[in-house]
């Protein structure tokens, strides 16, 4: 991020202090909901296996679905946690033009770096330079 896109950063901060309680409160509804997305999950490990040999091959591949599901889970829940870590300054920038990523963009992808209009663009540049020419 250049000079000109930390001072534009810095100019939203005092306006945006009300929103941080806001924004918080909903930050740590969205960790307890995947906490006990992942307790549920966790759960259905712990089903005993089946007599009939087709009924528990399609009951541990449900098994290893759920345990997919609970690997996703509980990566959302650490970047939710790092993002709630930050405390007052969660509001994040956008490395490419420096303007505040939105709450609703940083609560569905909390690692997020960028606003979507520029990882849009940077997904696109990124795609034409990686494609073979023929």
């Amino acid at each position: 991020m250049n000079a000109a896109n930390v001072s534009a950063a810095r100019a939203f901060s005092a306006a945006e202090v009300v929103m941080d309680h806001a924004f918080l409160e909903r930050l740590h509804a969205e960790i307890e909901e995947e906490k006990e997305r992942l307790h549920y999950l966790q759960g259905l490990f712990q089903a005993e296996s089946m007599p009939d040999m087709l009924d528990n091959a399609a009951h541990m591949e449900a098994v290893r679905f759920a345990e997919a599901l609970a690997e996703r889970s509980a990566g959302r829940l650490r970047e939710l946690r790092a993002l709630a870590a930050k405390g007052p300054d969660i509001h994040c920038f956008c490395e490419d033009c420096g303007e505040p990523i939105p709450e609703s963009r940083l609560l569905a992808a909390p690692g997020c770096v960028r606003c979507r209009a520029c990882q849009a663009l940077h997904e696109g540049e990124k795609g034409r330079d990686g494609q073979d020419e023929d």
